[in-house]
């Protein structure tokens, strides 16, 4: 799949330091593995990186399976991005610029992992609620 543009409106709330944020995995028994995310990194473009901090099983899953999906709300919106991991780094300027993000909360990324969007879906409250958006 290639990667979905990601819609100005979603991208204010993926962007939105009070918007809260979750990543999911695939753990190798094939369950979902959600984490809280301290911050994020978007683009219009469909790219999202994340911080490695803290991300000891979820890390180990992504090598295994690269599939994941974020799940972004404030209020009564809230989207849900599928994703494929495409990269994992351990330095660069959008490591330093994700640390600068990071420092504000107490916490160090080590990596960075980069994800491409496949599909946005609507999952806030209201009677969109469940339609693909991308």
């Amino acid at each position: 799949m290639s990667p979905q543009p990601i819609q100005p409106h979603v991208l204010r709330l993926l962007r939105h330091p009070d918007s809260s944020k979750v990543l999911s995995v695939v753990s190798d028994d094939g369950f979902p593995h959600s984490i809280v995310l301290g911050a994020l990194i978007a683009d219009e473009d469909g790219r999202i990186c994340v911080g490695e901090a803290f991300m000891y099983r979820a890390s180990r899953y992504l090598e295994a399976c690269p599939n994941a999906e974020f799940l972004v709300w404030m209020g009564k919106d809230g989207y849900s991005l599928r994703a494929v991991a495409v990269d994992h780094v351990h330095g660069g300027p959008e490591l330093d610029r994700m640390n600068g993000l990071l420092e504000k909360k107490g916490m160090h990324a080590s990596g960075l992992w980069v994800f491409e969007s496949t599909q946005v879906w609507d999952e806030g409250a209201s009677h969109t609620s469940g339609d693909r958006v991308a």
